[in-house]
């Protein structure tokens, strides 16, 4: 199979999950979907395990830079600490919250350690992004199956986000209430692909790595 039927056929992988996702929310009862989809379901806790996966494969990516393989380890094993929601233990509420920062019963210790993580985690993810970016788009990645896949995963999750934070964003700006059902999709289409992100990065480094060693055996030839 060449590296562009391998990412057709993820795609069409993706589209029929997608639909599999929609009819689940639309034919199980609201509290077994409500079960399913919950932050304490099982798409929640295997999404974590993937990404900790993740992190440990690209630590193993030796053709990669290894102050990069560091940092993008990082930020997965931090996004799988996320969605178990490992930093509450240490904290009272996100990182990434700026209501946290105000709460005044948490310790100055706490909210300064907290905001150093926060910040650390933020410029190594942008970083991440701009060397990414250089790659794609500056090296011609963008042409190549590993680009697609690197594009298609960066751009699913912004909207992932979007589709979380919706239904409360048009609730109390705009006292706007979703019918239960259309919530229920939104929520099953959130953490299902939450699940398939880390693998489609997986997808993305095996790519990546097949056109590196390609290329390192032209060179020899």
């Amino acid at each position: 199979m060449t590296q562009r039927s391998l990412v057709l056929a993820a795609a069409v992988l993706l589209v029929g999950y997608g639909i599999l996702l929609v009819t689940l929310a639309n034919t199980m009862s609201p509290e077994a979907a409500e079960r399913l989809f919950s932050e304490e379901g099982w798409f929640e806790d295997l999404s974590a395990v993937l990404w900790f996966g993740l992190a440990l494969v690209i630590l193993l990516a030796r053709p990669v830079a290894l102050v990069k393989r560091i940092g993008m380890a990082v930020v997965a094993a931090a996004l799988a600490a996320r969605e178990e929601g490992w930093h509450k233990a240490f904290t009272a509420d996100s990182l990434f919250k700026t209501d946290y920062y105000q709460m005044s019963g948490v310790p100055l210790v706490e909210k300064v350690i907290a905001g150093l993580v926060a910040v650390g985690l933020t410029i190594t993810l942008i970083w991440l992004l701009v060397a990414g970016g250089r790659q794609l788009f500056g090296r011609g990645g963008w042409r190549r199956p590993w680009g697609w896949v690197a594009i298609a995963g960066v751009g699913i999750a912004p909207m992932l986000k979007i589709i979380d934070r919706a239904p409360s964003i048009l609730r109390q700006r705009f006292d706007l209430v979703l019918p239960e059902h259309v919530g229920t999709v939104m929520k099953a289409l959130e953490e299902g692909f939450e699940t398939v992100l880390p693998m489609l990065f997986l997808l993305a480094l095996f790519l990546f790595l097949a056109d590196k060693r390609d290329a390192d055996g032209q060179s020899l030839r």
